[in-house]
């Protein structure tokens, strides 16, 4: 036994660093594509169906289309060669490592896909199968857990794995794919390093596994023991740390929001790196002991020119790489950052909490100061209104008369642009912002851009002939079409916006929901009263594939509610109280409480 640990040490040693540089960059790579795959896929797959937004309700019946199946279809075949790839070059880098002979990242890679597509040209393409099942079974509660972050498909799961017909159904699963991986264990990895038919190969296997199966399972389930430790033994760790950190230097209203926050960001970070982990150590043992107990007569040797590659080769591969690197990093940062929004979370995703007229409880609403408040208070959306002037420029404001903020008589349409930057927009709500003038609509699209999302509303107290066309217009120059949604009180609004630009996300207000307006076309979303909210209508939006925005919700009784009623997304004066109630959670802020208690006993 010490001899086969020993062995299986060597194995995962040697080229270590040169896998830990590879399955960083492989694992952004693949990232970035299958993250951009699933949303212009997602995406495309609701346009051609006629929804608008996924939901826990409407994803049963989105799932079953044949366009949704098709691109799921595709999205499958892209994420079995990623998968396939990765464990076919990591067999191949621990091969060598058998041999002591040092690989670089990019000659690991490339001997990885030349075994991969050796597994076609021996008929051998039923072992990217088996590898996906072994994967799936040491890798599926990373996966789970992975998905769980994704609302609502959190739901879904949660929900599903509650019922006990799933329950009964994924006993069975996991029983007949753990039959599959031990009846096949070398399979895969014997498949990959020789150039054996399918059948021979799992002669071979059988051979190797018999009178050792044992041993072998133990060392196996010892090893994924071992990584469940690390993430639940790390994300602890790091929480605690974090929440130490927050405690002593963040400001106190801010802490269990910020705690709440960067736990969730810390189990990400957690999963993916024992992700990682299990998938190394898994291949490592597969190819250590493989090389340890063949029996004499089936002892391979590992020809040192199978690693041979010319300098020229080595070079153009390596720039090739790094391209592909680059531009999907960039692809994915335009998205993410330059945009402002991921595809695929602008479908799939958590509700949302926008700030009210900016963050107007810490400053003068829709101000530059407001939407600095909101995008400091970590809000998802900032909610601005807007209109037009006399001399037509687009500003940022609410009430259609002055005199509530200003103090000044008249309706705003009824000023230029000059005449409103003579007039103080801030001293209403303290001293401290004295002074403060009037934004306009470009003004907070600069503000915005790439830091926060926009719900951008517009006023229809003054009816205007060029304020969509004026607010489309800024949008698409400011190239936010992804990080902005409009919404109005007035449906003609909509439905132009929709003519002009039928991309572009819209949201019907309404005060309280009468009539059949859930299937239509021009609207996307529809923000609600939070008093008139009920369950069935958020279940009848939903499963039209329409979001529901509660407004203006500022009330912990309210928040809990719109919580249960799981609501997409909440405008609020209060967006740190709002984060608090729908991310709480009892483990998280106990340990926050527990960590306030120590300081305080020390002190």
């Amino acid at each position: 036994m010490l001899k086969t640990l020993r062995s299986i040490k060597d194995t995962l040693r040697v080229n270590r660093g040169g896998l830990l540089i590879f399955e960083i960059l492989y694992r952004l790579f693949s990232a970035f594509i299958l993250i951009e795959a699933m949303g212009r896929g997602v995406s495309f797959a609701l346009k051609q169906s006629g929804f608008s937004y996924l939901t826990a309700e409407n994803a049963l019946r989105f799932l079953c289309l044949p366009v949704t199946l098709l691109v799921l279809a595709g999205f499958f075949l892209l994420a079995l060669f990623f998968a396939n790839l990765e464990i076919c070059t990591l067999y191949t880098a621990f091969q060598a490592g058998v041999a002591k002979e040092r690989l670089s990242p990019v000659k690991m890679l490339f001997f990885g896909m030349k075994n991969m597509i050796e597994l076609f040209q021996t008929g051998n393409v039923r072992v990217l199968f088996l590898n996906i099942n072994y994967y799936l079974l040491t890798e599926g509660w990373i996966l789970i857990g992975l998905v769980r972050h994704i609302r609502p498909l959190s739901y879904v799961v949660t929900g599903a794995f509650g019922l006990v017909p799933v329950k009964v159904i994924m006993g069975i699963l996991t029983v007949v794919m753990t039959g599959i991986a031990i009846s096949h264990l070398f399979v895969p990895v014997i498949a990959t390093l020789r150039d054996v038919g399918f059948k021979d190969t799992c002669q071979l296997a059988r051979e190797l596994l018999r009178k050792r199966w044992i041993k072998i399972l133990l060392l196996l389930t010892v090893a994924n023991g071992f990584v469940w430790l690390f993430y639940y033994g790390s994300q602890f760790l790091l929480k605690v740390v974090a929440a130490f950190l927050i405690v002593l230097f963040a400001d106190s209203s801010m802490e269990l929001a910020l705690v709440l926050t960067i736990s969730n960001g810390i189990d990400i970070a957690a999963l993916c790196v024992s992700s990682v982990m299990g998938v190394y150590l898994n291949m490592g043992i597969h190819t250590a002991l493989l090389y340890r107990y063949q029996e004499e007569k089936y002892r391979w040797e590992i020809p040192p020119y199978h690693y041979y590659m010319p300098e020229g080769g080595r070079r153009l591969l390596t720039v090739v790489l790094a391209v592909c690197l680059v531009t999907a990093g960039g692809l994915y940062a335009y998205d993410s950052i330059y945009t402002g929004a991921v595809r695929a979370s602008s479908v799939i995703s958590e509700a949302k909490i926008t700030s009210h007229r900016g963050n107007s409880s810490e400053a003068p609403e829709n101000t530059v100061p407001a939407i600095e408040a909101a995008i400091d208070d970590m809000s998802d959306y900032v909610e601005i209104d807007v209109q037009e002037t006399k001399d037509d420029v687009v500003v940022v404001y609410h009430d259609a008369s002055l005199k509530r903020i200003t103090g000044e008589r008249g309706r705003l349409w009824e000023y230029t642009y000059g005449d409103l930057l003579l007039m103080d927009f801030g001293s209403w709500f303290s001293d401290e912002f004295t002074g403060t003038s009037i934004p306009t609509l470009a003004e907070a699209l600069d503000t915005c851009k790439g830091r926060i999302n926009m719900n951008i509303e517009l006023k229809a107290d003054h009816y205007s002939d060029t304020l969509v066309e004026q607010v489309l217009q800024l949008i698409e120059d400011y190239d936010m079409e992804a990080q902005v949604v409009i919404s109005s009180t007035s449906y003609r609004y909509l439905k132009q916006v929709k003519e002009i630009n039928p991309d572009m996300e819209t949201g019907y207000i309404l005060t309280a929901a009468y009539g059949n307006y859930f299937e239509d076309e021009n609207i996307d979303f529809f923000s609600i009263r939070s008093g008139f909210i009920t369950g069935r209508l958020v279940e009848s939006a939903h499963d039209c594939g329409k979001k529901v925005h509660a407004w203006t919700v500022n009330t912990k009784g309210e928040l809990n509610r719109m919580k249960r009623l799981q609501v997409d997304n909440i405008i609020t004066d209060t967006p740190v109280l709002a984060r608090e109630i729908l991310y709480r959670e009892a483990d998280t802020e106990n340990m926050l409480e527990f960590i306030k208690l120590a300081l305080r006993i020390e002190k």
